[in-house]
């Protein structure tokens, strides 16, 4: 019986083990190993894809195991008792509960152990490795019981509906990424720029048409009433539009979109003559205000369109979206970031790596104290190798009252790249 006891709490363990196991694993990863031809990952992706399903076999499995488990216990506690009797020759209502508590409390400390604890413990740590160990063992039971799992299934689906409860969704809310991108920050498995990204794409569908376009009265626009002298006199002392709305005397009355390449392609062709911008304009797709821009981007690939006017709630024209609008909601400001801090980057808190051109007057503004005055015109790299007092090599730290430097990069004569971490 103990080692009937003992095989049942190793049987709570696998399904412990494949519940925990299942759940944590990567899909991505499995993904990977199909692709490495991995028949094993095949199926455990398989089974990943099914997971409500598989869920219920391991739930399955760790009740009849525990059941079986306290069945074996009832006899456990009779041979304890027996063996107590036989010793002390006396049956007292006393030794009935000592052997009680004592295989109570072994079956409990083993069972919570090694049948909970330590399979679960080992299937968070390694999740990939124990997912593929159980797959094929606990397919073959997801197999042998899967009517009873249906079943069962099927019965709690119905208790869910008559409480009125719906059944949870795999899919997480956008909160919810949210907290998994900030979440994969901390733990360095994004970086700044890949969560940035994501969590604007998660914003995506939220944003309307309104919040990005540009406004009436930024809009430039040529005009059919205009000359073209005047037409191509507002195309040259404009800001460098690619695209303008062209309108017939007013903004509230666009015929289409006229692409600036195709102007220049016209001079060219006829010699710089004039000719009428009516040939120019392009269909735009028309949006109100409170569309949001995921609507807009695939209206814009089926009409095969790149501009969109956007009217108010009385027709009238409120402003402009563009294609490259939309994706600048999503990568402009980091591309923008991106060119912005080439010259540094930020590796932690305290941590930076900058370009040894950068000026001692940046650095403090990031850093937010001040150097010396005599070093005010040095840039970061000359003040280091002032520090050294020699060309250092690379690898080579140097400290200062307020930072800890590290040379990176050396070219010819100059630091080129160095490390700076706040003391």
């Amino acid at each position: 019986m103990v080692l009937l006891a003992f095989i049942l709490i190793l049987l709570n363990a696998f399904f412990v083990l494949s519940e925990f196991a299942m759940v944590k694993v990567r899909k991505s990863r499995l993904e990977e190993l199909v692709k490495q031809n991995n028949q094993v990952a095949r199926l455990a992706l398989k089974m990943s894809n099914s997971l409500d399903s598989y869920l219920s076999a391991t739930q399955l499995g760790i009740t009849l195991s525990s059941l079986a488990l306290g069945w074996v216990g009832n006899h456990i506690t009779a041979l304890i008792l027996y063996s107590m009797n036989a010793i002390f020759q006396v049956h007292t209502q006393l030794l009935d509960t000592i052997s009680l508590l004592i295989s109570f409390s072994l079956v409990t400390l083993l069972h919570v152990i090694l049948g909970e604890i330590v399979p679960k413990s080992i299937a968070i740590a390694k999740s990939e490795t124990a997912f593929l160990a159980i797959a094929r063992p606990l397919y073959l039971f997801w197999l042998i019981f899967f009517p009873v799992i249906k079943f069962f299934d099927f019965a709690s689906s119905m208790f869910l509906k008559l409480l009125k409860v719906q059944a949870h969704s795999e899919a997480h809310s956008d909160e919810e990424l949210k907290i998994i991108v900030g979440e994969s920050l901390k733990g360095g498995f994004l970086d700044s720029i890949e969560g940035e990204i994501i969590k604007n794409a998660v914003d995506f569908s939220d944003t309307l048409a309104r919040e990005i376009m540009t406004p009436r009265k930024d809009m430039i626009c040529l005009d059919k009433t205009l000359s073209y002298e005047k037409n191509i006199e507002t195309i040259i002392s404009g800001p460098n539009h690619t695209r303008y709305p062209y309108c017939n005397g007013s903004k509230d009355n666009v015929i289409g979109v006229i692409h600036i390449r195709d102007v220049l392609a016209a001079n060219i062709k006829n010699n710089y003559q004039p000719i009428s911008f009516d040939s120019f304009a392009k269909k735009m797709l028309i949006v109100p205000e409170s569309a949001s821009i995921s609507q807009i981007l695939l209206k814009m690939n089926k009409k095969k369109v790149d501009t969109a006017l956007v009217i108010d709630e009385y027709g009238g024209t409120a402003g402009m979206i563009t294609s490259q609008d939309i994706m600048h909601e999503i990568m402009g400001s980091i591309v923008m970031d991106t060119k912005e801090n080439a010259d540094y980057k930020k590796l932690d808190d305290k941590t930076y790596e900058f370009d040894g051109k950068v000026d001692l007057e940046k650095v403090e503004s990031i850093f937010g104290f001040e150097y010396d005055e005599e070093f005010m015109q040095v840039t970061i790299g000359g003040y280091v190798l002032t520090l050294f007092g020699d060309m250092p090599n690379i690898g080579d730290i140097i400290s200062d009252e307020k930072c800890q430097y590290e040379v990176l990069e050396i070219e010819e004569t100059r630091i080129k790249r160095v490390k700076i971490t706040l003391g």
